[in-house]
């Protein structure tokens, strides 16, 4: 064989074989739409990620990503299998230079509170984001969809996500027909603050059959005091903090037995997004049907 046409038919071979690795490389791609419609195009699926969204962090564990996650936020301690992994702040700014240090591929950013130029300065750096901001209650799930792919996993993605549509709806039809309850969400204590119903919280713990007395005050969050709370006769206050003890309901002498109110203490935890969600409600939920059935339920007097 002449060397001129042994070698276009080398050419040709080589060319066939790059245009057939170059398939796959590129079917491999990932291209997302974040919450706030920002399509993320990325060469491959990610192998390192950084989290800096608790409930962003167990949704991508749960999707089947926790082996690739590298660094976090302080606040994300669940699955306890990722505790060890290295923390990074995220407020009220993301550390760019401990991030890019970590050689991500992709960082996942909570969407209160972000900034622009903390995007920017990521992006200078070849970094891409991926911004998880759930709104609602009705968009939790939807929320979680977006995030999903970077997984890898769809099956499994699709497995967790309608167990967890099926078990808030199961919560729903359970309570739909009980006469709501009205109770106080407390979120923090020094000072008292609650939620209305803006807030996604406040549209989970609905669902247990629970009406919130501060639903149609302005805002999302609202300052308020003992007397204010007491005026408006709730039967229970849902307490979302961390703190331990029950003031200061002990000692205003209104908690049950004596007085008209039960105390349902909830896991902090409850207040994320994130697909523990339908089972810290069903906690809750099974305190608050636990008042309705015992005697006097609770119920001011008069």
């Amino acid at each position: 064989m002449r060397p001129a046409r042994w070698a276009r038919r080398v050419a040709c071979a080589l060319g066939l074989l790059l245009a057939a690795l170059a398939g796959p490389l590129a079917a491999a791609g990932v291209t997302l739409t974040d919450d706030r419609g920002r399509t993320v195009s990325l060469p491959a699926a990610p192998v390192r990620i950084v989290s800096l969204a608790p409930h962003a962090t167990e949704w991508l564990a749960a999707f089947g990503a926790g082996p690739r996650l590298v660094g976090l936020d302080p606040h994300s301690d669940h699955p306890p299998a990722l505790r060890a992994l290295p923390r990074l702040s995220a407020y009220p700014a993301p550390d760019v230079e401990a991030i890019a240090a970590l050689r991500p591929d992709l960082v996942v950013l909570w969407g209160a509170g972000l900034r622009r130029s903390a995007l920017d300065r990521l992006a200078a750096l070849g970094i891409a984001t991926f911004v998880s901001e759930p709104h609602g209650l009705s968009g939790l799930a939807e929320s979680a969809q977006r995030l999903a792919p970077i997984a890898g996993e769809p099956e499994r993605a699709a497995q967790v996500l309608a167990g967890f549509r099926a078990a808030l709806a199961e919560l729903e039809a359970r309570h739909r027909a009980a006469a709501p309850i009205p109770v106080f969400i407390q979120v923090a204590q020094q000072p008292l603050f609650t939620v209305t119903d803006r807030d996604p919280l406040a549209q989970a713990l609905a669902l247990c059959g629970v009406r919130n007395v501060f639903a149609g005050a302005p805002g999302v969050s609202v300052a308020v005091g003992p007397e204010a709370v007491l005026a408006r006769s709730p039967r229970a206050v849902i307490r979302v903090h961390a703190a331990h003890d029950a003031e200061p309901w002990s000692r205003l002498g209104v908690l049950a037995p004596g007085g008209p109110m039960r105390l349902v203490a909830a896991d902090p935890a409850i207040a994320r997004p994130g697909p523990r969600l339908p089972a810290l409600l069903g906690t809750v939920c099974a305190e608050i049907d636990a008042g309705r059935r015992a005697p006097g339920n609770g119920r001011p007097p008069g």
